[in-house]
């Protein structure tokens, strides 16, 4: 395991102590605890309608919850991949100081990888995770769902949660997620398609079932039930849909809310990656337009987003009727982005926005005003010691997170700037070059108007001006007039990382002329091939 020193700063602890009253800012230590209903949406991007959505996407249940309290519109996870980033979420500590910054190499191994083993990454060894804190604070733990990195089966069943944190686990903590019926191999499994699939999961088709034979919804139900009971302590209730994450199977009536004709093409830059990272997964895209489905992919997936909307909507339904609405915290997040295509990619694994950016929603009573958007970007390792100091704790020395709580009053409020780390490796990033080409640990820092990315182990270096390129599509970091701009996204960097280092030296593989960075070999997608299959 790679173990990257950083220097975050302690977050500094708002000390605006009250008890829940409406002109209240954060519970005092003496006072009746708040309760907490902590939501997690897998995979869920920035195609929601209160992030400016996909057009035509239908998600009033992320509407009515941005009507509800705080939208972060800028907010980024600490990794863009489900292990590093649900562990960090949970424990606080960012990647580029754990080190853990993709998945565990489980390829055809997920049960060997079962349970907490980021525990033995010395950094994480004895921190308290997020539930064992409300915990031990006099909290009832209890989870329901993927909160920490799961495999849900029928794909298999892992759940890497440390159980020392939970006082209940539904279905249980072994076996986190409920069975998932799938698609009909006749909908999924095509022989007679150009190419390969990369991966067995990759798969979309409506089901002809009802929602309540699927896993979310199940979850839900109980989740429901919960609420509809009285508990004696403060409640730390964990919700976590598996939904919209792959595969994009949902119940008929999701995909019947978007017809293929309605769907509008996605912008893309034709050969966009020509002054880029080659982020190693372009067959997958190839796959997709070889076999005429990106349009069927995108129907796949906003359904299955408007599918998650109508799970969250249930467990609101439940939670407004419930006798603990108007004393709770609500906190929903995901733990990354999506690509459907943008920057030729698939799924997640890389720095870019469609990566990075995560829907994030706070209420706090007597707080938080309705319709409220703070469009500061912040981190997802904010929200532990945000939770901790508004229910009248010290967050733990460990987060490295800012505490939320000045950006929740006041949107114009001071934050650092948010860093996500990643790890591309040869078993998620295979490179159709003959060359490494920049894999390893590599980091992007996300600004107010900019994206700053960095390869350190190639060189390269990306800068996009979102006030202009809000797609990312032209990378502007070796042009003359923005060398003061690079150098500040350098020095915030090397602020939290230590050990990287620039040189003057042309990133292996390309070319600069008049400011603008080419790769010498770039290969179009039609160029690329498929790899041999080996009997």
């Amino acid at each position: 395991m790679k173990t990257i020193l950083v220097n975050f700063k302690l977050p500094v602890l708002v000390t605006l102590l009250w008890s829940p009253l409406k002109d209240s800012n954060v519970y005092s230590a003496d006072s009746k605890k708040p309760n907490v209903l902590f939501v997690a949406v897998d995979d869920l991007n920035d195609w929601i309608s209160p992030l400016d959505g996909f057009p035509g996407v239908k998600t009033p249940n992320f509407d009515r919850l941005a009507k509800m309290g705080v939208t972060f519109t800028n907010a980024q996870c600490a990794s863009p991949v489900c292990s590093p980033s649900r562990i960090a979420i949970m424990t606080g500590v960012h990647p580029v100081r754990s080190g853990i910054i993709n998945n565990p190499p489980y390829i055809n191994d997920y049960l060997n990888h079962d349970g907490p083993e980021w525990r033995q990454n010395p950094v994480l060894t004895d921190v308290f995770t997020i539930d064992q804190f409300f915990k031990k604070n006099g909290y009832t733990t209890l989870a329901g769902g993927k909160i920490y990195h799961t495999v849900a089966p029928p794909w298999s069943v892992i759940n890497q949660a440390d159980p020392d944190g939970w006082d209940f686990w539904f279905p249980n903590i072994s076996a986190p997620v409920p069975y998932q019926i799938r698609a009909s191999d006749k909908l999924i499994r095509h022989n007679d398609w150009v190419g390969r699939s990369p991966n067995p999961y990759f798969t979309w088709a409506p089901l002809p079932i009802d929602d309540n034979k699927m896993a979310d919804s199940q979850t839900v139900d109980w989740a429901a039930y919960e609420l509809q009971q009285k508990h004696e302590k403060p409640l730390f209730l964990a919700v976590g849909l598996f939904r919209p994450h792959m595969p994009w199977e949902v119940p008929q009536k999701y995909f019947d809310m978007y017809p293929l004709a309605s769907i509008p093409d996605l912008k893309i830059k034709e050969n966009d990656l020509e002054d880029a990272f080659d982020h190693g997964r372009r067959l997958w895209h190839k796959y997709v337009l070889d076999n005429n489905q990106w349009k069927k992919v995108i129907q796949a997936y906003l359904a299955s987003i408007s599918f998650a909307d109508a799970q969250l909507g249930r467990l609101l339904d439940a939670f407004e009727d419930s006798q603990y609405k108007d004393n709770t915290i609500l906190v929903v997040w995901s733990d990354h982005g999506m690509h459907i295509g943008e920057k030729e990619n698939w799924e997640k694994f890389t720095l870019w926005e469609e990566s990075a950016r995560v829907p994030l929603f706070m209420m706090v009573p007597g707080l938080t005003k309705s319709k409220s958007v703070v469009e500061t970007p912040v981190s997802t390792v904010d929200i532990y010691p945000t939770l901790a100091e508004l229910i009248g704790e010290v967050p733990p020395k460990h987060c490295d997170g800012q505490s939320l709580v000045p950006l929740l009053t006041d949107p114009t409020a001071d934050h650092d700037p948010a860093i996500t780390a990643f790890d591309f490796d040869i078993v998620t990033n295979k490179s159709p070059y003959n060359r490494d080409l920049g894999l390893g640990p590599s980091y992007t820092v996300r600004t107010v108007d900019y994206r700053y990315i960095y390869y350190p182990l190639n060189g390269l270096e990306e800068l996009y001006d979102h006030r202009i390129d809000p797609n990312e599509w032209d990378n502007i970091a070796y042009k003359k007039e923005n060398k003061e701009i690079v150098q500040e996204h350098r020095n915030y960097l090397l602020e939290k990382v230590s050990g990287l280092k620039w040189t003057d030296e042309i990133p292996n593989g390309y070319t600069i002329e008049n400011g603008q960075i080419k790769r010498i070999d770039f290969m179009s997608l039609i160029e690329l091939e498929y790899p041999a299959v080996h009997h």
